[in-house]
């Protein structure tokens, strides 16, 4: 019997997840059938601290709101960072495998700035 399950994510604190449709379709044993195909994936946003004020007076600390979007595209998924929107992306990548996708979105989310 087959059923859909999303993927396990490691999502830190400070992130909200918007949208997750990263499932797949597995078989009785776990088997991975078929990875969902949408264009709308995830959608991750990154928070405020709790304590906004404080960040506030220091420039070089201030919080700034990035999202991470991922989806399949024709033949891939593409990952995008963007900060604060479409028309500021810090970085984006593409693979054709789902637990590649996993490892960057993960590793983004540990460090957007990706030093």
């Amino acid at each position: 019997m087959e059923r859909w399950l999303l993927f396990p994510l490691r999502i830190p604190g400070g992130w909200a997840v918007r949208h997750n449709g990263l499932d797949a379709e597995v078989d009785e044993h776990g088997q991975v059938l078929r990875v969902n195909d949408s264009e709308d994936l995830l959608w991750l946003v990154k928070l405020p601290p709790p304590d906004t004020q404080r960040y506030e007076t220091a420039p070089e600390s201030r919080w700034r709101e990035i999202h991470l979007d991922a989806g399949w595209y024709r033949d891939r998924f593409r990952v995008v960072l963007l900060d604060p929107d479409w028309d500021h992306v810090r970085k984006s990548a593409e693979t054709s495998d789902v637990q590649e996708l996993i490892r960057i979105v993960e590793a983004w989310l540990v460090d957007p700035s990706g030093r």
